[in-house]
């Protein structure tokens, strides 16, 4: 059972890293249009601000993934030393909450750039989805403390 569990652990895991590659690319043919003018941005009106939202966009995406593949390589790591949840990745779950903060706003508001007023929306996911990740952070950290002490009381 145990050698199975690992074994769907592992092909979660590897589906998740091919999803990061996958979005990453996405979303830099997004960013690499938004740039070239596809999408119709007026970048002469709220210059500043525009460059500055897009900067943390595009900051905040590719924090995000790389985050979360160093999030599921931590797993797979820690796979090999025969334990799931790795110390390593309670603080770096706890940063993604926030950087996915970040990220989530400026996806839900990545309108501005095409506006002529510069007005962002706040909606409930902003909140929920973050605070969704940071419970599950606090689930990890417990669940990685419980593994350490079940480790060193062997």
């Amino acid at each position: 059972m145990k050698n199975k569990t690992q074994k769907n652990i592992r092909l979660c895991c590897y589906v998740a890293l091919a999803f990061c590659i996958i979005y990453a690319i996405v979303m830099a043919v997004h960013f690499i249009g938004l740039l070239n003018g596809v999408n119709d941005i007026d970048w002469a009106q709220h210059h500043a601000r525009k460059i500055g939202f897009f900067i943390i966009y595009v900051l905040s995406s590719f924090l995000m993934i790389g985050m979360w593949i160093k999030v599921v390589i931590n797993i797979l790591r820690g796979i090999k030393e025969n334990s799931v949840f790795p110390q390593s990745n309670v603080r770096l779950l706890f940063w993604l909450a926030l950087v996915f903060f970040v990220y989530i706003l400026c996806w839900t508001n990545h309108v501005v750039l095409y506006q002529d007023n510069f007005v962002f929306e706040f909606q409930a996911n902003n909140i929920i989805m973050p605070f969704f990740l940071l419970f599950f952070a606090f689930m990890y950290k417990v669940a990685a403390d419980a593994v350490e002490e079940n480790n060193l009381t062997i």
